[in-house]
Formats: C-alpha cells, sequence, structure tokens
C-alpha cells in the first residue's frame, strides 16, 4: 500500500506525518530483527539464585529444552546443565547460593 493510499486528505502535513510514522515504524523493526540477529540462536531467560537444594524449588521457570549455566558461589568453575527434560526441574540437585542462567532458543 502506498502513502499516498493511507493519506486520504492529501495534504502536504498529512503526507509528512504518515511518511514520518511509517518510516519509523520500518526502522524499528529492522533495528528489532538486527539485534535478535546479533544475539545468536538463544536470549536469558532467567538468573536464578538458589535457596534450596531442591531441583525444583527455585526452577519453575525452565522449560523443556533450555539450557543452564551454573555459576558458582565461591571460587570454581561454572558448569553446564541440560537441555532441561523436565519442565520446572533442574535434573539434579540445586547449591545454594549458586546462580544458574537459563539460556533459551529464540523462536523466530
Amino acid at each position: 500500500m502506498s502513502i499516498k493510499a493511507l493519506d486520504k486528505s492529501n495534504s502536504a502535513p498529512n503526507k509528512a506525518s504518515t511518511r514520518k510514522v511509517l518510516e519509523s515504524s520500518l526502522a524499528n523493526k529492522r533495528a528489532a530483527t538486527d539485534l535478535v540477529n546479533q544475539m545468536g540462536s538463544h536470549y536469558i531467560a532467567a538468573l536464578i539464585v538458589a535457596t534450596s537444594v531442591s531441583q525444583t524449588t527455585d526452577f519453575a521457570a525452565l522449560k523443556v529444552g533450555d539450557m543452564v549455566a551454573m555459576i558458582p558461589a565461591t571460587a570454581g568453575n561454572a558448569d553446564a546443565i541440560g537441555p532441561i527434560a523436565t519442565a520446572g526441574d533442574l535434573g539434579q540437585a540445586a547449591v545454594v547460593g549458586n546462580m544458574y542462567l537459563v539460556l533459551r532458543a529464540n523462536s523466530i
């Protein structure tokens, strides 16, 4: 659809206004698409700090297929967990105080 078709009054101020709105909308769509492409295939869905050793208590945000990076509260190495097989279940005992970074695949 052309800008002229959208602008029923065909006056100069309305044409400029319509053009500006359409150009802005297209620019925002391009920027959003570029941002998603730059982020790669996953995004950060949650950052959880374990308050219990339970593998379910703090992990309701987990979905099947999520990848989790466990970041220890004390000196040590991060550990990869996943993919998650059961929603809301870490699949192993949590460590109190450790952070769990949840990565989820982009659906776009």
